[in-house]
């Protein structure tokens, strides 16, 4: 079977690859071969944040001796410390086993509130702050304003809305993430659960389809409603695939995000020749 029949299976049954797919090797070439650069930067950059983690493996008591090096001892330490931690195991110290290493986990009625703890709440108030998450003055304390700011967060880039402030949302609260355009209409669908985007996105391919069909310039009578909405429906687990299979240059953002989905409202108006065209192509 080639790839692209693969790719069409894989999502017309919702069927998942067994081989994860960001093995550790290509986390080396992306975070270590190729690191964040900035202005300032230099070779003995990479050698600060060497001797940064093992500063804070050995407080944590992850690591004994400070060598200078990223060593099989370093790299056994990484692996304890993703352990501890609930990481992804794999000795690479990428965003999140960083974001952990220098920021607590948060949540609101912790038991001990350290100034360590506060300092963190207090950075976390003024993040959220900064971006309208929090309106109230920074104080140290996690309130349940500040858990609700956190949730609203999360729901906006797409992390589980539980209001604990772990490493993911650390690393995304300290800037891996891309900033959401204030002026998009989809912005709203960001303030939705995660697990609701799917259904978002499966009913705006399916309206849009419908649209096709029934307002078709095309001769011909419509269908009953059952039967549209029933080939609307089948149509949306192909039309992606058709749409990747096709030489398309990739258009611009739109300010108007919806004409995104154009060319639903083509496959509406075809509907009869691409299900003919399906029949014979399986038969």
């Amino acid at each position: 079977m080639t790839n692209k029949t693969l790719s069409f299976l894989n999502l017309l049954f919702g069927l998942k690859q067994s081989r994860r797919y960001f093995p550790e090797e290509k986390q080396v070439c992306v975070f270590n071969k190729r690191p964040i650069l900035y202005r300032g930067f230099s070779p003995n950059s990479a050698q600060e944040s060497i001797n940064e983690l093992q500063e804070r493996l050995q407080a944590q008591g992850f690591l004994s001796d400070i060598s200078g090096k990223f060593d099989l001892e370093t790299e056994e330490a990484v692996i304890n410390f993703q352990k501890a931690n609930n990481l992804q195991v794999d000795g690479v110290v990428g965003p999140l086993s960083w974001a952990c290493l220098f920021y607590p986990r948060l949540y609101r009625n912790q038991k001990s509130i350290s100034p360590k703890l506060q300092d963190a709440v207090k950075e976390l108030q003024t993040i959220l702050n900064e971006e309208r998450f929090f309106k109230k003055e920074p104080d140290g304390y996690f309130s349940r304003e500040t858990e609700r700011g956190v949730k609203r967060f999360q729901r906006t880039y797409g992390l589980k809305d539980d209001g604990i402030v772990g490493a993911a949302t650390w690393a995304v609260l300290l800037g891996m993430r891309q900033k959401i355009n204030n002026n998009s209409f989809l912005q709203l669908v960001y303030f939705l659960p995660p697990q609701s985007w799917f259904l978002w996105e499966q009913f705006l391919m399916i309206s849009f389809i419908m649209l096709g069909i029934y307002f078709s310039p095309i001769a011909g009578d419509d269908p009953e409603w059952k039967r549209a909405l029933a080939t609307a429906y089948g149509l949306t687990c192909i039309v992606p695939f058709l749409l990747e299979c096709l030489p398309l240059k990739p258009s611009k953002q739109s300010s108007f995000p919806l004409l995104q989905y154009a060319p639903y409202v083509l496959t509406g108006i075809f509907w009869k020749p691409i299900i003919n065209f399906l029949g014979q192509l399986f038969n």
